[in-house]
């Protein structure tokens, strides 16, 4: 028996998945079959949950997944949306004395570094920042200073690099951040690179737990689908974590069962699979 089939015989009580590269396709759109999945899930009494890296403001794409738990983990774990409500319900701002220290620390280390402030609901960067966010509406342009004091409670620092992809970026950012944050990355086919903090421990295994303890589901009966290093820890904590064949490298040596990619619809039959 080959490891995912192995991993696949016990029906789940629970069921995660990142969004982009993982359950979304190349087009960024839900394919016919992974929402066939999310709606055979949800059919059986399977809570069947979204943890993304992205934040509130982009979660238009779920807007027609059916069957989808209405609490999705938004920014790395840095906060909880309900669908229904269309609200925040949790989230986990960073101490802002820590913001400010480490961002002066990065730029002391990485020169050309600029970075970038979500909140539960909005965004600030600064002018010069490489990110599309900056010409969105409703986002705040200032320096580092200004922006915390501006912008309110911050649930996620990003660092952007012009000249150093999102792996070498976070390889050189690793030291300086130590435990003061927790630093991961997800993006790593743009024109920049961009690492991404939240406050220590914060991650979408953390908050994945607490969603988990409230519906009494424990870690071993829990699958879950990631294709970055955001997601490491949540595959990690599952009781089976899939990895989708198009992953980051360190996700596909990691040791664990490599499903087809997101354009072949790997979330989708694999679910399939499990429920039967």
């Amino acid at each position: 028996m080959t490891a995912v089939a192995d991993a696949v015989a016990r029906r789940p009580r629970l069921i995660v998945t990142d969004l982009d590269g993982t359950f979304l396709g190349s087009d960024h759109r839900v394919s016919g079959m992974n929402l066939d999945a999310a709606r055979r899930a949800s059919a059986l009494g399977i809570p069947f949950v979204v943890a993304t890296g992205r934040p509130v403001r982009w979660l238009d794409v779920l807007d027609d997944l059916a069957g989808a738990h209405p609490e999705v983990i938004v920014s790395n774990g840095a906060a909880v949306f309900d669908l229904a409500a269309r609200s925040i319900v949790q989230s986990f701002p960073l101490d802002a004395a820590v913001a400010r220290a480490v961002t002066a620390d990065l730029r002391d280390a990485i020169p050309g570094i600029s970075f970038g402030f979500e909140t539960p609901e909005g965004f600030g960067c600064e002018p010069d920042c490489p990110t599309r966010q900056r010409g969105e509406p409703g986002v705040v342009l200032g320096a580092v200073p200004e922006l915390l004091d501006r912008l309110g409670p911050v649930i996620k620092v990003l660092g952007f690099h012009s000249g150093l992809d999102s792996d070498a970026l976070c390889d050189r950012a690793a030291r300086v951040v130590a435990d003061r944050l927790t630093l991961t990355f997800a993006m790593v086919s743009s024109s920049y690179g961009m690492l991404e903090l939240t406050a220590p421990g914060v991650s979408k295994a953390s908050t994945l737990a607490r969603l988990c303890a409230a519906l009494g589901v424990a870690a071993s009966d829990v699958v879950a689908f990631g294709d970055m290093p955001n997601d490491l820890a949540m595959l990690t904590w599952a009781g089976r974590g899939f990895v989708v064949a198009n992953g980051h490298p360190s996700l596909l040596s990691a040791g664990f069962p490599v499903v087809p990619g997101n354009d072949a619809d790997g979330v989708g039959r694999t679910v399939l699979d499990l429920l039967g």
